[in-house]
């Protein structure tokens, strides 16, 4: 058999196959990847053995690392899915684009949305900080400034702190 692994090549005579643990070891996935893959339709099924083995060829092995390589891009399995196919079609370049252009969308959403939660964590964090500087009587095991924020009650100076909460002493 002639395997020759390469970065980003898999050379397999088409004529040859190899059984599915081979296939994932050289795609770079899990056989149970590959289960889930032909199970969603992903990857085409494949001939069997004599012996029942799953048995997979150059092409099907291109086709599984292509959807680990888009995967790692991002993509759903879905659009994985159509990635695939478009792969079979002749000029669809623009089709890609259009995916590539909303997955960039959606990256920068996440970015920003990340952003925003960092920031509200450090505000939080900086808060938190501020309060047990100012309130040096309260301790860390007493009240806990954001706990009481995320309860929404008035504070810890109050009846209001968090509720079902032991105080120091109770039994």
């Amino acid at each position: 058999m002639t395997l020759d692994i390469t970065p980003g090549f898999i050379l397999l005579e088409m004529a040859e196959t190899v059984q599915i643990g081979k296939a994932a070891q050289v795609a770079g996935v899990s056989v149970d990847t590959i289960r889930f893959y032909q199970k969603l339709g992903i990857i085409n099924s494949v001939r069997r053995s004599a012996g029942g083995y799953r048995l997979f060829d150059g092409e099907q092995i291109r086709d599984l690392t292509f959807v680990r390589h888009a995967q790692e891009l991002g993509f759903s399995l879905a659009e994985v899915k159509e990635l695939l196919a478009l792969r079979e079609k002749h000029h669809v370049c623009s089709e890609v684009q259009s995916m590539l252009k909303r997955k960039l969308g959606d990256v920068r959403e996440k970015i920003n949305g990340l952003s925003r939660l960092e920031a509200e964590l450090a505000m939080a964090f900086r808060s938190c900080n501020r309060e047990l500087r100012l309130k040096r009587e309260i301790k860390h095991e007493d009240c806990c400034p954001l706990l009481t924020k995320l309860d929404r009650t008035k504070g810890c100076d109050g009846d209001n702190h968090v509720p079902n909460r032991r105080k120091p002493g109770d039994k």
